[in-house]
């Protein structure tokens, strides 16, 4: 039976691949440089690189020779990271939120779009086409995730709020840094932004940052690696092109498409640093690209669920016996739950306040080359056949469970 389902569904999944392409060639046929300045000037690069290379070995301010005012500024904003730091979508709205409110951290908006996509892979780990995978495979999934998730932003976060901060003061407030455990490798760049804004640097110098930050904590932590990115399921999904990171774009005002690219080697800080610069380009250096994710963005609250951006092809209910709409020419609805339905919020303790960045280390300077804008960037055919694959390899993974 669900091998006629399947050859039924056939013509409308070519049909629909055929608009897809269409739809696509019309699209980026359109699309142009938006006049932004990816590039970081050789002279800036030059002067922070000296200024971090020579900075002493970083040491923490003690409370005590801080004002009553600035200790109780910190713990305010310490607050204010616990509060938003609850689970994935408090973590994603925060993030757009600071977004909205200082156009200029362009880090903001690129950090909201790639959490929703952390998001969606929480809620497909309870979704309908992963019921093959055991309790202890999908905990193990979704701590991956979920550490990720709430690591950056436990890094991030501060670092935004003291921005925040300094401009509604005036005055530069980066020396406080030290007492989120921020790495001394962003206070010369934060005080370089906080008089030149520019946007380009600071973004640049976050994403390497946060991809340092989660490499030894997550990344090279053992249980992870056995569990994760070791395992069979980890590299079947690189293999189906499932780590692709999509932001979803407004399509002529009643479509939604699918802008982004696929991370081949997630376990690379090398290749993630690059892969984050390539989405950035995108999303900063293409008209009107910007603002049609933007549109989208503000105009879709992240649930968690894969229903905010195609909610004929997925459906947060369980059982929802709606047929599907044409986005990938499936039949039937896929079950996609938001995030509070699917997992409950993690209590996360935060201890290893190690600096990533060593004085002296020079290498790490090579990642503020310049981003070349991408020519091809609508991936909505791509993950569609991601998403055939998937509903076919279900079948699959429950004849050979006990191997993954």
């Amino acid at each position: 039976m669900d091998l006629i389902k399947k050859i039924s569904q056939i013509p409308n999944i070519i049909k629909q691949s055929a608009i897809h392409k269409f739809e696509k060639k019309h699209y980026q046929s359109k699309i142009h440089p938006s006049g932004f300045d990816l590039s970081i000037h050789s002279a800036t690069l030059k002067e922070l690189k000296n200024t971090i290379l020579t900075q002493l070995v970083h040491h923490k301010i003690t409370l005590s020779v801080l004002s009553t005012d600035e200790q109780n500024l910190i713990n305010q904003l310490k607050k204010k990271v616990t509060l938003a730091n609850q689970n994935n979508v408090t973590r994603t709205n925060a993030y757009f939120q600071i977004y909205e409110n200082h156009p200029e951290l362009h880090w903001a908006l690129l950090a909201h779009l790639v959490s929703r996509n952390g998001g969606w892979n929480m809620t497909d780990l309870q979704g309908g086409l992963t019921d093959v995978l055991t309790s202890e495979r999908q905990k193990a999934f979704f701590m991956f995730l979920e550490s990720a998730n709430a690591l950056i932003f436990y890094d991030a976060y501060p670092q935004l709020l003291l921005y925040e901060e300094s401009k509604k003061q005036k005055k530069n407030l980066f020396h406080l840094l030290p007492h989120f455990h921020v790495s001394s490798f962003m206070k010369p760049i934060w005080d370089h932004f906080f008089i030149s804004n520019e946007s380009n640097l600071i973004t640049v110098a976050l994403i390497i940052n946060e991809q340092h930050y989660i490499e030894s904590r997550i990344i090279q932590n053992s249980y992870y690696k056995e569990h994760v990115l070791d395992t069979l399921l980890f590299q079947a999904q690189e293999l189906f092109q499932m780590t692709q990171v999509l932001f979803p774009f407004q399509y002529k005002k009643k479509k939604t498409r699918l802008a982004g690219f696929s991370l081949a080697d997630f376990a690379s800080v090398y290749k993630r640093i690059q892969f984050g610069k390539k989405l950035y380009a995108m999303l900063f250096g293409i008209s009107p690209l910007y603002d049609n994710i933007y549109t989208f963005a503000k105009e879709n609250r992240h649930t968690g669920s894969r229903s905010d951006y195609w909610p004929t092809t997925f459906s947060t209910r369980n059982d929802d016996s709606t047929k599907g709409g044409t986005s990938c020419g499936l039949r039937e609805r896929m079950y996609s739950p938001s995030l509070e339905d699917a997992w409950a919020d993690v209590h996360h303790t935060f201890t290893n306040y190690r600096d990533w960045y060593s004085p002296g280390n020079s290498d790490v300077f090579s990642f503020f080359n310049q981003s070349d804008i991408p020519h091809s960037f609508d991936i909505t055919a791509d993950y569609c056949r991601s998403l055939q694959k998937l509903y076919v390899a279900s079948l699959a993974y429950k004849k050979t469970e006990k191997w993954l």
